[in-house]
């Protein structure tokens, strides 16, 4: 498939710690990964196009799918029905779905490198989303269907399939996004089974991804332990029974679908060492008013999983260089939460698209240009 020549499509949001974990893998690594990134307002900035360059800063003129954080603009206007910044009204536009999401076209058009997804809503007839998907279709860089499998309306589902069987579209993506999971997840294999095989029947060369998270929201009361990664073990199982179709791994880079929205303080000094079916932690709890301690309780969990018998001395990645900084009492090493989740999320992008590979034997070396 000419659009789809890639082995990893992690979701990612527009936050410090995914932007740098997906920045600081070597570049041979990223002209395999394609993400997919939440469109929204990058930091404090007011400008949709910050987080235009933000994006082509972290994978360097790469190909990458676009879509949009939708909760970015909700509660966000006054009591006059203003936006703080310019930013929340071009989020606004481009989720305008007047001419067939013609703004939301513009958008795409403008930038060379991104790959569409396809807009949709209950109140889209097929005709509108036939419209649309042939128009982005057009451009010539492919289609992604990203589909909120725990809320869409069968109709609306049903919407989009007779629209699409009805355009020229051949070569989409159909992106089965499952948000936030648990273990409960493995017991509905045949029904999603069954949902594949049907609409790889209606698409013969459509390829299939199937992302979620099982990134736990809180470690209270654990010290040390393990968490099976619940998102490949399902996408593991549906692939085996599902063996003739087109499949590519998404997940959401070892964070969660929905972010903590703050307000708890800082939690406690954590640091996370992925594996590829499981992520293993070390958490040190903190006295209130520590001050220097955080950094000495980080160095000590530092230290613990260089310890460990899972850590991996010969992967040399930025992340498990920021442990071992990290262990020395490095100023450059983890000292905070965002870069503790920045060094977890490198490590965890680079062994998924590594999934099937023997680790010990990777080349994680940059080549050198002249």
């Amino acid at each position: 498939m000419k659009y789809y020549d890639f082995g990893y499509l992690p979701i990612l949001a527009l936050s410090p710690a995914e932007m740098a974990a997906i920045e600081e893998l070597p570049g041979k690594d990223r002209d395999c990964i394609l993400p997919l990134f939440l469109l929204k307002g990058w930091g404090a900035s007011s400008r949709l196009s910050n987080s235009i360059e933000r994006i082509k800063k972290s994978i360097e003129g790469r190909r990458w799918i676009a879509d949009i954080d939708e909760g970015f603009i909700e509660g966000k206007k006054d009591t006059e029905g203003r936006y703080p910044r310019p930013v929340f009204k071009e989020i606004e536009e481009l989720l305008d779905g007047d001419n067939n999401y013609q703004k939301w076209f513009e958008f795409v058009a403008s930038h060379e490198n991104l790959i569409p997804t396809l807009r949709y809503n209950g109140l889209c007839n097929a005709e509108c989303i036939t419209n649309q998907a042939n128009k982005l279709y057009a451009l010539g860089r492919g289609l992604v269907i990203r589909v909120f499998m725990k809320t869409i309306e069968p109709d609306v589902f049903n919407k989009v399939v007779v629209a699409l069987r009805e355009s020229c579209c051949k070569e989409i993506l159909f992106l089965l996004d499952y948000g936030d999971i648990d273990r409960s997840i493995l017991v509905e294999v045949e029904e999603n089974t069954q949902l594949i095989s049907k609409l790889q029947s209606f698409f013969p060369n459509a390829m299939f991804s199937i992302s979620s998270s099982s990134f736990p929201n809180s470690f209270s009361g654990s010290y040390r332990g393990e968490i099976p990664i619940y998102e490949r073990q399902f996408y593991n199982k549906v692939v085996k029974t599902l063996p003739d179709v087109s499949f590519v791994y998404s997940d959401r880079g070892g964070a969660r679908a929905e972010k903590n929205k703050g307000g708890g303080g800082t939690p406690p000094p954590r640091i996370d060492y992925p594996l590829k079916n499981d992520w293993r932690f070390v958490r040190k709890e903190l006295d209130e008013d520590a001050g220097e301690e955080r950094k000495a309780l980080y160095k000590e969990a530092a230290l613990e999983v260089l310890k460990s018998d899972y850590w991996e001395p010969t992967l040399a990645l930025w992340g498990t260089q920021m442990i071992e900084l990290t262990s020395k009492g490095d100023d450059y090493g983890i000292t905070n939460p965002n870069r503790a989740t920045a060094v977890r999320i490198n490590i965890h992008l680079y062994l998924q698209l590594h999934y099937h590979d023997v680790i010990e034997g990777l080349d994680t070396d940059e080549e050198w240009i002249d």
